[in-house]
């Protein structure tokens, strides 16, 4: 069963082509580019941004309805990853509800990495 949080952001990125009309309509928080930058680091299990250049190019060349609907496509990567490696406890659903669960780059808004 999905939590409360999850329908809605679900069914309106499924539904709207366009995404979210403004960036604070997303309950995902960040950049996409610091989303990106925390998928590949952590794909090529490093903290080094340089190193993972090229992943992180490829994935901005990836087409998503919105940025919204591309953040929560980087969450639930890295929720599965965690919760695979056993780093994170509970389900996929808890992960994407929970707002604190962000790579550093996305914590830290880009600056100084991880």
């Amino acid at each position: 069963m999905r939590p409360s949080f999850c329908l809605p952001l679900l069914a309106a990125l499924a539904l709207s082509p366009a995404g979210f009309a403004a960036p604070s309509e997303c309950p995902i928080a960040g950049m996409k580019i610091h989303w990106i930058a925390d998928y590949c680091m952590s794909q090529l299990e490093t903290d080094d941004e340089i190193a993972a250049s090229a992943c992180i190019g490829d994935q901005l060349d990836r087409a998503f309805a919105s940025d919204c609907a591309a953040m929560l496509h980087y969450k639930q990567a890295l929720c599965e990853r965690a919760i695979s490696s056993r780093q994170r406890q509970g389900d996929l659903d808890l992960c994407l509800a929970d707002r604190g669960f962000v790579g550093s780059t996305v914590r830290k808004g880009g600056v100084g990495g991880r």
